[in-house]
């Protein structure tokens, strides 16, 4: 084959590749205009296709901004409150992470709920008000809560959290706390339209993180990481939280419409192997220090051994 050839065939190909492409981008901002309407009718025609369902969606929050929050400074008050709590020995360490064993382990019920969860804490942890029940992992035995702001939660983040500890009994033995301080109050002054939940499924449709005959329980707003901790300030963006099939989570920035990367997977593994290491450096003269040790590094290669698997 001549040379001259040759060369006719590359430019075609690459003329084809080309048009394919361009087409494909056509299509894809068409349909991103489309989902971004009010109605979103060509969305719900492509759930409908798909056996995708639709739960309660609505939020009712239409203008929020991010708002910036740092990790607490206790005051020497709040520490004699905290030091002073019933039926428990609690130490700070110096990244002001509380650290509690009860003199007499608290039962949970199997078969316990959030709200029974949080009503057993209530009169134990300090301001657990301000903290929402997220999950009961059975498997390892610890109860995660999130700490909210603004009356919403702040999902997976390591300095507004929760982790409750169970024994092999369902008894309540440990508790790390962590606690993020008050909300700069400038964030009132920067409300930014949201984007409709509609679109945030959306979202996860084009993202291939909807399947066939999927039900999207419900929507549900909060907070989330948006920029990394810069001289102990956190910035967290207005956040939904589309469920699926009660077994998925997923996080939509309700602002810029981007899917958050999944935070739930090494989360538990990762804020138990802190806890391991934050104990190590508590004081040696508590007696309860070497058994908390001890089971924080059972639930650290339990939790490997559990991310290992297939």
């Amino acid at each position: 084959m001549q040379w001259s050839q040759i060369k006719t065939l590359f430019i075609l190909c690459f003329l084809i590749l080309d048009i394919y492409l361009l087409v494909q981008f056509i299509d894809k901002q068409d349909r991103a205009d489309q989902y971004s309407g009010d109605e979103n009718l060509t969305l719900q025609e492509e759930l409908k296709r798909e056996g995708i369902t639709l739960g309660d969606i609505k939020v009712g929050v239409e203008k929020e901004s991010p708002i910036t929050v740092s990790p607490i400074e206790f005051t020497e008050e709040q520490k004699e409150t905290i030091d002073e709590l019933d039926n428990q020995e609690t130490v700070i360490n110096t990244d002001n992470l509380i650290i509690s064993h009860f003199d007499d382990p608290i039962p949970i019920s199997e078969e316990a709920d959030g709200a029974e969860i949080s009503q057993a804490i209530n009169d134990y942890v300090y301001r657990a008000e301000n903290y929402k029940f997220w999950e009961w992992d059975k498997e390892l035995n610890v109860i995660l809560f999130f700490q909210e702001k603004e009356g919403d939660p702040i999902y997976y983040n390591q300095y507004g959290l929760l982790l409750v500890f169970l024994n092999e009994d369902n008894e309540i033995e440990y508790y790390t706390q962590s606690i993020l301080g008050d909300t700069d109050a400038s964030h009132e002054d920067n409300l930014r339209t949201l984007i409709k939940p509609m679109q945030a499924i959306g979202t996860l449709y084009e993202d291939n993180s909807l399947f066939f005959e999927d039900h999207v329980d419900d929507v549900e707003f909060g907070y989330h990481t948006w920029i990394p901790p810069t001289g102990g300030k956190q910035v967290f963006a207005p956040t939904y939280k589309v469920s699926v099939n009660e077994e998925r989570d997923y996080f939509i920035n309700a602002i810029e419409g981007q899917l958050f990367t999944d935070p739930e997977e090494n989360f538990t593994r990762d804020m138990i192997m802190e806890n391991f290491m934050d104990v190590q450096v508590i004081p040696n003269d508590l007696d309860w220090k070497d058994d908390m040790i001890n089971k924080l590094r059972k639930l650290t290669q339990a939790e490997t051994n559990r991310s290992e698997l297939p």
